[in-house]
């Protein structure tokens, strides 16, 4: 559209790098400056939250968040609030009988107690162990259970799950024992002959 003078397009230019209103969700990174401004406090504690680093009082870091949040930024994946209610089971393939009829009691079990079960199944081809876990840390579960995954393998490498440990995300493993992971496990016992 044409313009009558350069005052009328200033104004329609500097409208449009207004601040972003409220539930807009923003693709660009946000600016510290904005940021801090908002939440009232120094882009160095800004920068502190973001980066999850120790030394931010608690009402200050919600202070930051809440910035965050009104400025329609995402908040990044690290600092998102887990869900209280799904627990991610991942499984491999459920061709072998055991592995659905575990998926299946444990499903039973999980939603007695409240939660709702995500199951992830890996398949020759599909997606590994640790992509399945990157994915249900993501959207954020509340704890994940693994069926006779790597952890059941001698040669595998355990860092992964000291990782996952080290991401505050709960896990149990299920059939099969590492002494080299710290975590609780269960696996099935078989009666004596």
């Amino acid at each position: 559209m044409p313009y009558a003078d350069q005052n009328t397009r200033d104004r329609d230019d500097a409208a449009t790098r207004s601040a972003p209103t409220a539930g807009t969700v923003h693709s660009r990174d946000p600016r510290l400056a904005d940021i801090a401004a908002q939440a009232g406090v120094s882009e160095a504690t800004v920068s502190r939250v973001l980066n999850g680093k120790p030394g931010v009082a608690a009402t200050t870091r919600q202070s930051v968040l809440a910035a965050l949040d009104v400025l329609g930024y995402e908040r990044p994946v690290r600092l998102r609030q887990r869900s209280e209610g799904l627990v991610g089971l991942i499984t491999p393939e459920l061709e072998n009988p055991i592995f659905p009829a575990l998926a299946q009691v444990i499903g039973q079990a999980l939603t007695r107690q409240g939660y709702t079960p995500v199951l992830a199944t890996q398949t020759p081809g599909g997606s590994t162990e640790d992509e399945l876990t990157e994915m249900l840390v993501d959207r954020g579960v509340a704890g994940i259970i693994f069926v006779s995954g790597l952890h059941a393998d001698t040669s595998a490498d355990m860092q992964r799950y000291e990782q996952l440990r080290a991401q505050g995300v709960p896990f149990v493993l299920v059939d099969g024992f590492s002494p080299k992971v710290q975590a609780p496990f269960i696996s099935p016992t078989t009666a004596p002959r």
